[in-house]
């Protein structure tokens, strides 16, 4: 009979332990999961964050483009400009305004006198 009852006494020990067990990993199952749940919403919130860098990257990427193409085209402009030959002096020549020289006409530009 006290066989019986130290075996007894050995499976509620069992058994309790055991319960203590489950509990113990209930909590630490909760714990995990919350954990997760608060890395997931972080990882959200950095995934929308970098999509936000990455259109800010592209929108200044093309801005940067756009500069670098104008660039070339100044360049390529002033290179032309300077490749040009100097006008040679001479006398005056029309260029289409009817002006016929420096100035314009009744500006009195030249000093005229009436």
């Amino acid at each position: 009979m006290e066989a019986i009852k130290k075996k007894m006494q050995m499976l509620k020990l069992d058994k309790e332990n055991a319960i203590d067990r489950a509990e113990q990993a209930e909590a630490d199952k909760k714990q995990a999961e919350d954990r997760c749940k608060q890395v997931g919403e972080e990882q959200q919130g950095l995934q929308k964050k970098l999509k936000g860098t990455e259109d800010e990257v592209e929108k200044y990427s093309e801005s940067v483009k756009e500069a670098q193409e104008k660039l070339e085209q100044a360049e390529k402009k002033a290179t032309d400009v300077r490749r040009q030959p100097l006008p040679s002096p001479g006398p005056p020549t029309s260029m289409g305004t009817g002006g016929g020289g420096c100035g314009e006409v009744g500006t009195g530009e030249r000093g005229d006198r009436a």
